[in-house]
């Protein structure tokens, strides 16, 4: 897994440092379309009508946020945290010695932070509108990938964030259901 993780990366990596304008491109979409994605998943819930239940439509609104918040503070917050502490890994442009398109701190790098807060949030999108769930999951891959190609992660670093996002998600969809909260 390491000489494919590391090719991957080597590949993607190599993409950079030839355009200024391509460079800023992949730097917008690894540190700032993060907000983007937070931003367009909020107007969406805000400003959707017709919820088809009889609920009134802030508690559709707070359901389905606590849904996404909770799911990614358990899989950002927590266990990407808790996963941090046991599991050394070195960034890609400390352990090649690279430059990074961007300054990022030196710390571990398993698992990305990004994708377990991003995808709760992407798939929390899927009750609000299914087109609407595959642009904020489509985004969030995107994010993925250009902080392999900045430099700042390994693919099994964004691998492992979504898994453990998809499963955070999962997790508190299943207790939300098991409550009859959705």
């Amino acid at each position: 897994m390491d000489a494919l993780n590391q090719r991957i990366f080597e590949f993607a990596y190599s993409l950079t440092h030839h355009f200024v304008v391509l460079d800023w491109i992949f730097i917008f979409f690894a540190k700032y379309l993060v907000w983007f994605i937070i931003v367009f998943v909020l107007v969406k819930i805000f400003r959707k009508k017709d919820w088809g239940n009889d609920l009134p439509r802030w508690k559709n609104r707070f359901q389905y946020l606590s849904l996404g918040l909770i799911a990614a503070i358990l899989s950002r917050g927590i266990i990407t945290n808790i996963i941090e502490n046991f599991v050394s890994s070195s960034r890609p442009f400390v352990a090649l010695e690279i430059e990074p398109l961007f300054n990022h701190v030196a710390s571990g790098s398993l698992p990305s932070g990004h994708m377990a807060l991003l995808i709760p949030i992407a798939l929390t999108m899927f009750f609000i509108s299914r087109s609407a769930g595959w642009w904020a999951l489509f985004l969030t891959l995107l994010v993925g990938v250009a902080r392999v190609i900045a430099g700042v992660h390994w693919p099994s670093d964004i691998l492992a964030g979504i898994i453990i996002g998809a499963l955070s998600y999962y997790f508190v969809l299943t207790l939300f259901r098991k409550n009859k909260l959705i």
